[in-house]
């Protein structure tokens, strides 16, 4: 049986990066809340909230780095190439202060998370999950 080829458009695609995203941060999230002293959150509702807060800052995050590679695109020479790399850490390096700042205003008490290294952690395990999630994806689609 002949498959077509199934095509996504931009919709599509940020829908389900908001869907997948937050559901593999509320679980993330869930871990640490229920298995480690950085994170303490008022209910589940909250914890999800809080995934989906988290997805929206990421979304924003790497747009905003989108951006920039684009300013820098088809410009040669060291000083751009420096000036690219500085631009992206100190964009993903302010972002988690920016998380923690809208984690604090939008929840309140309803979320403690114990600090800068803490919520780093947190980040680190959501990154790598999504890459891994991402990962498994493409090779189910090379699979077809």
């Amino acid at each position: 049986m002949a498959h077509k080829k199934r095509t996504i458009n931009i919709s599509q695609d940020i829908f389900r990066n908001m869907l997948i995203g937050t559901l593999l941060y509320s679980v993330v999230l869930g871990f640490f809340n229920d298995y480690t002293d950085i994170l303490w959150t008022r209910s589940y509702s909250t914890t999800f909230l809080a995934a989906f807060v988290m997805q929206i800052l990421t979304y924003l995050t790497f747009a905003l780095k989108d951006v920039i590679k684009s300013k820098f695109k088809g410009k040669e020479g060291k000083k751009y190439k420096i000036g690219l790399g500085f631009s992206l850490w100190l964009v993903l390096f302010l972002s988690k202060f920016v998380f923690l700042a809208v984690i604090d205003f939008v929840f309140g008490d309803a979320i403690a998370i114990r600090g800068f290294f803490g919520l780093m952690g947190m980040i680190v395990c959501m990154t790598l999950a999504a890459a891994l999630v991402e990962h498994v994806d493409k090779k189910l689609a090379l699979n077809e």
